[in-house]
């Protein structure tokens, strides 16, 4: 009865063994080996001594069906990249608002010694500031005052102006201490004494003066007395706010000789800022420094905080047209062929082979099994003919 189980048992270990071994050959061995001079057989294995042109084919491969530009267009479309592109702008913006004032004065520090001309080109600004003005000048012209103030400036100058209505009032307690303002008021009496005279006969020169005396006191005694009013302050107020709003209520009026003189003279001063400033050092306008690079970075920060979500989405917009119009040159300077090529090539045997086994192992296992229950089969049939044929 054992006889019977002994072909088929040696026919499975002989199939799973010669399959194994198959299998390891194409990894194994690493080397080449020599026996008498003369070079061993299937020394070294199937993917060592195919290693360059395996390292080829799988390059070959990723280029022309993995990494192709299609792929990645698809890929660059995905709403998943959309979103991690976004969220990575998202970051550098919140960087920037937390960190900007930093980021610009090492900038800064580091290029001081460099002519302004080297990073703002004066010639252009030349060539533009005439149109700008032109623009500006039809912009302005026939509009009101009040048209170019926002309703959050026109809240402010009513603030100014009533914060400043105190001032006012002591400037003009002031006013009546002084002796050319006394002096004013006298004369302005007298002269309006002078006038009734020769209505009324019985008024002196001596006389004209003393009523003058009196009445100029008389009305410098009033205005003391209103400063210390608050209804004067509110009056005040009232006459200050409605000559501001008859200002604003005012069109600009820049036609004819009058705006052309103007402008004229606007884009000489223009032009005249520019110009000394195309010689200077970074570090020779410490205003830049100190003044306009800070305010020009809190405004962007404010601007950042307020429309962050637009500018992230429209600037991811941006990345992506760019990287799909700049696709063609980034893989051709990749160079995905040459760089996995390369790449296959540097890595010892022992990891292509983990790499292979990692993709293929249970594929391997079930072929080594297979040998096993072929040999096993085989066996069982060469029994069978061995009992049929006794």
């Amino acid at each position: 009865m054992i006889e019977l189980f002994i072909p088929p048992v040696v026919g499975a270990a002989i199939g799973y063994f010669t399959n194994y071994l198959a299998i390891k050959m194409l990894f194994r061995p690493i080397k080449t080996y020599y026996f008498f001079g003369w070079k061993v057989p299937f020394t070294p294995g199937l993917i060592p001594s195919k290693r360059e042109k395996l390292a080829e084919a799988i390059a070959k491969i990723v280029k022309e069906n993995l990494l192709t530009e299609e792929v990645l267009r698809k890929r660059l479309n995905e709403e998943k990249i959309k979103e991690h592109l976004k969220q990575f702008v998202e970051k550098l913006l919140d960087e920037f608002v937390e960190n900007g004032d930093t980021y610009i004065k090492e900038i800064l520090e580091n290029i001081e010694n460099e002519k302004l001309e080297k990073f703002i080109d004066f010639t252009f600004l030349e060539e533009r500031i005439s149109d700008l003005i032109n623009r500006l000048f039809e912009f302005l012209n026939g509009k009101k005052f009040e048209e170019l103030l926002t309703p959050d400036l026109k809240k402010e100058l009513e603030k100014f102006i009533d914060e400043k209505i105190d001032e006012i009032t002591e400037e003009i307690l002031k006013l009546t201490k002084k002796a050319e303002f006394k002096d004013i008021i006298y004369y302005g009496v007298r002269n309006n004494l002078l006038k009734f005279k020769s209505y009324f006969p019985f008024l002196t020169e001596k006389s004209v003066d003393s009523f003058s005396e009196k009445i100029s006191d008389m009305i410098i005694k009033f205005i003391e007395n209103s400063t210390s009013d608050p209804q004067f302050k509110v009056k005040v107020s009232k006459i200050v706010w409605e000559k501001t709003r008859e200002l604003l209520n005012k069109k600009i009026n820049l036609s004819g000789e009058r705006g052309k003189k103007l402008k004229e003279i606007v884009n000489e001063t223009v032009l005249e800022i520019i110009n000394s400033f195309r010689e200077k050092k970074i570090s020779e306008v410490s205003q830049l420094k100190e003044e306009i690079i800070p305010q020009i970075v809190t405004l962007l920060k404010e601007v950042v905080q307020r429309k962050k979500n637009f500018i992230s989405e429209t600037a991811t917009k941006r990345l992506l047209q760019i990287i799909e119009i700049e696709l063609p040159i980034i893989m051709e300077s990749v160079d995905v062929e040459t760089l996995v090529k390369n790449r296959v090539n540097s890595l010892p045997i022992e990891e292509v082979e983990l790499i292979v086994l990692k993709l293929i192992n249970e594929e391997l296992r079930y072929i080594t099994l297979l040998g096993g229950v072929l040999g096993f089969i085989i066996g069982g049939l060469q029994v069978l003919f061995l009992h049929l044929t006794s």
